[in-house]
């Protein structure tokens, strides 16, 4: 039947009526699609992606036509209903694609599929429609855009031989504008090929012709991600819930380690947010960078699994990410998902191990983050965060939100807070949900008007002026002004002025240095120098990065004034902290106050050995929160403040 109907929905499609009226329905809430059982065939050697998708939707009102969105790369070859095809044409967005999208989807991508039903609908009639289309999804991800993070943005979503991601963002499958859906995928992959999807696995069969493979929801969820690629599973139990992993055949050996941190997450989030909503969860490899909390699996790149991505930050935030917002949505017009799962995993995590010393480390880099990335002049209200984009939305909505949820904890009290997050996952469930929402809960459980709270530090920016004597375990948010804050990297990437010293050396001693500096110097205001110019840029109205350490001659001599007490920087070792290093494999990251303006600083990194510097060259702006970090063969083995040279 499928193949008759492939057939004649070609002439359909060549002779879909050109005169209908040219109106947009995208935003014409006239239907609600609940459901999408798709057959799914991906050839990655040809990026190839071939889907037949029976949807289910509920008429609003008196309709005859459906609108959906679909991805412009894949081609429509036949829509019918109850076997009979129907006619349908594409139309372009350019000019009718509603102010507000769907999360994640470019309108640019995607286009108008409209499916004339030959009739008009009854208000609540249930109709199905079966789509039959194929095409190319080839967009490699990009290099990152940020010195410390990559965003889903850097693909539209990718199948090729290195491994497939197609998401919502994709627009992979025909849907609606905030639509609400439960999806059933089965999907078939090469040889050797495994595919993750939503919610349970269904079934899984292995054939000579390839891997076929069931993903069911079951629970409405805003969107389906499919990732595949060659990898080697292990599953296991936690407390009734399966967990595996998906880890390509060189990271495999690290399976036990992400099942054993995955368990005791889910252990003490369970028990603090009530029972976990979906009946499996995986940690999944993918072949870019990325950091995606998915319906019951998590999507981390290659070099995140290999530097063991377990911490509460990283593991732990993913999975809270399974209750607060893949399980309680966002309703789009404002994000407090992120704020709150920071709170609960960047930080609360530690409280929940008595560590009351590393939660107190945690408050006081949210404010830390606050006072580097978001300016007076360039703040803005919690209410209007939606997504991370760069550092200051991430200051505002992940780390001030987090704390601004600490206060309101402090407010009302421990049972009355924590109740009300159980109430939210039981009841918002599978549901949009906003700020006024939680307001209504917490004031519910706290038995008093929290609206003042809410309008205070949701919908007012700012913060507290407060000094450290005032507030000295940083329980409330304030604004700690730049120059009281200890030298660091993050202040000379956060400088509008900043200048990149390059040592003198041949390739080798050059090249990590070279690497930083080239992905510093395509931000604005970045100038990049030799120490070996003859004549260098002032020094004194700007940050500067100075790497190479000593190698850096006069300018290294200059920056020398300004060494903490006791700390000492040469060739063959240095000395800082109090401890002597001089072993090859050592390298230095030093920020100090500008010695001639201290409201820049200057960032020292050299390694003791090429190998050393290189090691640490592509992650240096992951290190930018404290005074100093001292690497080993490129792990961390020390860090700290220190007090500047007093004048």
């Amino acid at each position: 039947m499928r193949r008759l109907l492939l057939t004649l929905g070609v002439a359909i499609f060549l002779v879909s009526p050109a005169g209908l009226p040219d109106i947009s329905e995208a935003e014409d809430p006239g239907f609600r699609l609940t459901s999408h059982d798709l057959n799914v065939s991906i050839e990655p050697s040809s990026h190839r992606l071939r889907v037949m998708d029976r949807i289910e939707l509920r008429a609003i009102g008196e309709k005859n036509r459906v609108a959906v969105r679909l991805n412009k790369h894949l081609v429509v070859a036949w829509v019918s209903e109850n076997g009979k095809l129907l006619s349908f044409h594409p139309r372009e967005l350019s000019a009718t694609a509603p102010a507000r999208e769907s999360p994640g989807v470019d309108a640019r991508l995607t286009h108008e599929i409209i499916v004339e039903l030959n009739r008009a609908t009854k208000n609540g009639e249930k109709i199905v429609l079966d789509f039959d289309y194929a095409g190319e999804l080839n967009d490699p991800p990009k290099e990152p855009r940020h010195l410390r993070f990559v965003t889903p943005s850097e693909t539209s979503g990718h199948i090729g031989p290195e491994g497939v991601y197609i998401g919502p963002e994709t627009a992979w499958y025909p849907d609606l504008t905030d639509s609400f859906a439960v999806y059933r995928a089965m999907v078939t992959t090469p040889p050797k090929w495994e595919t993750i999807g939503q919610g349970i696995m269904a079934g899984r069969e292995v054939t000579p012709a390839g891997t076929i493979t069931t993903w069911d929801t079951r629970t409405p969820a805003e969107g389906l991600t499919l990732t595949a690629g060659q990898y080697m599973i292990t599953t296991g139990n936690c407390d009734g819930i399966e967990t595996a992993t998906y880890l390509y055949p060189e990271e495999h050996s690290l399976a036990e380690i992400y099942l054993g941190s995955a368990c005791s997450y889910l252990r003490a989030y369970t028990a603090l947010l009530g029972p976990y909503p979906f009946p499996r969860f995986s940690v999944v490899e993918n072949f870019f960078a990325s950091g995606l909390g998915l319906p019951s699996y998590t999507l981390l790149g290659t070099g995140s699994i290999r530097r063991r991505y377990i911490q509460p930050y990283a593991l732990g935030h993913e999975i809270v990410h399974s209750w607060i917002g893949n399980y309680v949505y966002n309703d789009h017009g404002g994000n407090w998902v992120e704020g709150l799962t920071t709170y609960l995993a960047n930080y609360y995590w530690y409280e929940l191990q008595g560590d009351r010393e590393k939660a107190r480390d945690e408050r006081r880099l949210m404010l830390f983050t606050y006072a580097v990335y978001v300016s007076p002049q360039r703040d803005y209200p919690i209410a209007q965060f939606k997504q991370k984009v760069d550092q200051r939305d991430s200051a505002i909505g992940y780390s001030k939100a987090a704390m601004v949820f600490h206060m309101l904890r402090r407010e009302i009290g421990d049972e009355a807070f924590f109740g009300a997050l159980k109430q939210l996952v039981a009841g918002y469930g599978g549901r949009h949900t906003g700020w006024g929402d939680l307001e209504t809960l917490f004031s519910k459980t706290a038995s008093r008007d929290l609206h003042p709270f809410f309008t205070h530090w949701i919908e007012q920016s700012g913060a507290l002026s407060l000094s450290d004597g005032a507030d000295p375990d940083f329980n409330l948010f304030r604004r700690i002004p730049r120059t009281e804050l200890p030298a660091m990297l993050n202040l000379f990437v956060t400088d509008p002025q900043r200048v990149i010293i390059l040592p003198p050396g041949d390739t080798k001693v050059l090249e990590p240095y070279r690497q930083i500096a080239e992905r510093v110097s395509m931000q604005e205001g970045v100038k990049t120098w030799a120490a070996s110019d003859t004549e260098l840029p002032r020094l004194d109205s700007a940050s500067i990065l100075l790497l190479g350490g000593p190698a850096a001659g006069p300018v290294f001599n200059w920056a020398n004034k300004a060494l903490p007490e006791g700390t000492k920087l040469e060739p063959e070792g240095f000395r800082i902290g109090g401890k002597e290093y001089r072993g090859a494999g050592n390298a230095l990251l030093l920020s100090v106050r500008n010695p001639d303006d201290p409201t820049h600083v200057v960032s020292i990194f050299y390694g003791l050995a090429p190998d050393a510097a290189s090691a640490i060259a592509p992650l240096l702006f992951f290190y930018g929160w404290n005074t100093y970090v001292v690497f080993e063969n490129g792990k961390v083995i020390s860090r700290g403040d220190l007090e500047p040279r007093k004048p």
